[in-house]
């Protein structure tokens, strides 16, 4: 159908719109995930700032903060976006929330002393992952606005602008380090422990504005979305492979888990095993990661044309080996063992320069194990920091190509609460462990369940097919039948004929 001038101008319009609020919703993913990811390196100083005696289960508990909120604020300010039919006043709702739970955990040293600051983080955490349900509302946006052949190239992007912001959050919470004590007015300090949290409050704040002075609903009508010719008798007949969703799924969780932990205990990992100060434990592990991501960058690039060469399905695999090859370069093997530095916990008061530096000597797997060289911290890492988005961009977009032309935000809202899930509980449980046993338990346990990842695809790899490879399928199988039903008759003319 012909469009008139008027049409065609509302039209490009209502498209310039369309992708420009696309686009900023790519913005509120990248800052949201920026934030996430800035605090976790300096995380775990701060809580031995903020009280000595802190252990490392407490550090799992502060961080799955974060994403027991974003677990049960994301379905919550899903189903509120979709009674209202829009998303923007629950996005801004999200945006509050996480200003106010930064705010708390910045202002938390102003508690006094004792389990209250600790706690007060805690609680800031859990609050700044509720704000961080705007992702749920990002990504149904996404696929609201899109057509079928748009959504999944839409989705990707979304997904690999979350992953720039986990990646790059570590290189500007090393920017924050070089503040050191920073400065005080009152009670109020501002060093590189608390100004992570306050740059997160600019970045939300910055959001927020672009939000509401760009971003518009107005989506064009539905005769102008430009969607694939699928008869509602096909989408009828090819149901959702749920056990493909299922699939990528675990995947997903195995490889947000994965990441989680590998940014959480990298500061930890470093102070014990090089004998660094807190400071210096965070600024170099700010700096491996930043420069280590370089590889995910590398990865963003060729993710589509490896996707097409080899097949994302093998990717994936390829993706999850290289996850498990990386864990098992994480094992302690010398030379040397854990350097023998004095364990100088910081003064209640806190009116000295003493700083915690070392391992904590009342493990006593600081005693026994080897030593993970910096080599093998730098080679595991870049690793982890290259299979990790090659992995998750494919899995987003796996599952989008699953669905095809059904309904995504539900399944997607779904997906993501299972990254919060596991977000959730894999620094809580490997924090522990990594208390009890050391870095051995980083070879022991994510590098079999890695491997695991690479057998379920293999195990999977039929459920995985997308909706356009069976829908190519099933249309082949019914052109065939027909072309036989055609020779049938032609054959039997002539006899008809003859009678």
């Amino acid at each position: 159908m012909r469009m008139n001038s008027e049409e065609s101008s509302y039209y490009v319009l209502a498209e310039r719109k369309r992708w420009r609020s696309i686009r900023i919703m790519y913005l509120t993913l990248f800052l949201n995930s920026t934030g996430f990811s800035i605090i976790l390196p300096s995380l775990w100083p701060y809580l031995q700032e903020l009280s000595p005696t802190v252990n490392y289960s407490f550090l799992g508990i502060a961080a799955a903060g974060f994403s027991v909120g974003q677990l049960f604020a994301s379905p919550i300010m899903g189903k509120w976006s979709t009674d209202r039919g829009r998303v923007t006043l629950p996005a801004q709702i999200c945006m509050v929330l996480g200003v106010l739970g930064n705010l708390m955990y910045a202002l938390a040293g102003t508690a006094g002393s004792g389990t209250v600051p600790l706690w007060l983080v805690t609680v800031g955490r859990v609050i700044t992952g509720a704000g961080a349900g705007c992702i749920a509302l990002a990504r149904s946006y996404h696929s609201t606005v899109t057509s079928i052949d748009e959504r999944t190239g839409v989705v990707s992007k979304g997904s690999m602008a979350q992953a720039s912001g986990f990646i790059i959050g570590p290189g500007l919470s090393f920017l924050t380090s070089l503040a050191g004590k920073g400065i005080q007015y009152r009670s109020i300090v501002f060093d590189q422990y608390t100004l992570p949290a306050y740059l997160c409050v600019v970045l939300i704040l910055f959001n927020m504005i672009v939000l509401a002075l760009y971003f518009r609903e107005d989506v064009p009508p539905t005769e102008f979305m430009i969607n694939s010719v699928i008869q509602s008798s096909e989408i009828t007949t090819l149901r959702v492979r749920w056990s493909g969703v299922v699939v990528c799924s675990v995947l997903f969780y195995i490889a947000m888990m994965s990441f989680t932990i590998t940014e959480t205990l990298g500061t930890p990992l470093l102070q014990a095993e090089l004998g660094l100060s807190q400071t210096k434990a965070i600024k170099y592990s700010s700096i491996f990661l930043t420069c280590t991501s370089v590889f995910s960058f590398i990865t963003f690039s060729i993710v589509t044309p490896l996707g097409r060469r080899f097949g994302e399905r093998k990717m994936m695999g390829i993706a999850f080996a290289l996850s498990g090859i990386a864990y098992i370069l994480l094992y302690p093997m010398g030379p040397g063992h854990i350097p023998r530095v004095q364990w100088t916990p910081l003064a209640v008061n806190n009116t000295d320069d003493k700083e915690v530096v070392g391992c904590n000597w009342s493990n006593k797997w600081c005693y026994t194990q080897l030593r993970v060289s910096i080599y093998q911290y730098i080679c595991a890492t870049s690793i982890l920091l290259f299979a990790y988005p090659l992995s998750t961009v494919i899995i987003i977009s796996r599952v989008t190509k699953i669905l095809g032309p059904h309904p995504q935000g539900t399944v997607l809202g779904i997906l993501t609460g299972i990254g919060c899930l596991s977000r959730a509980v894999g620094p809580a449980i490997f924090s522990s462990l990594f208390e009890l046993l050391g870095p051995v338990c980083t070879t022991y346990l994510l590098s079999p369940v890695c491997f695991f990842g690479c057998l379920l695809i293999y195990l999977g790899r039929e459920s995985l097919e997308s909706f356009q490879e069976r829908l190519k399928s099933y249309r082949s199988d019914i052109f065939s039948r027909n072309e036989h039903i055609i020779n049938d008759v032609n054959d039997r003319e002539p006899l008809i004929k003859e009678v």
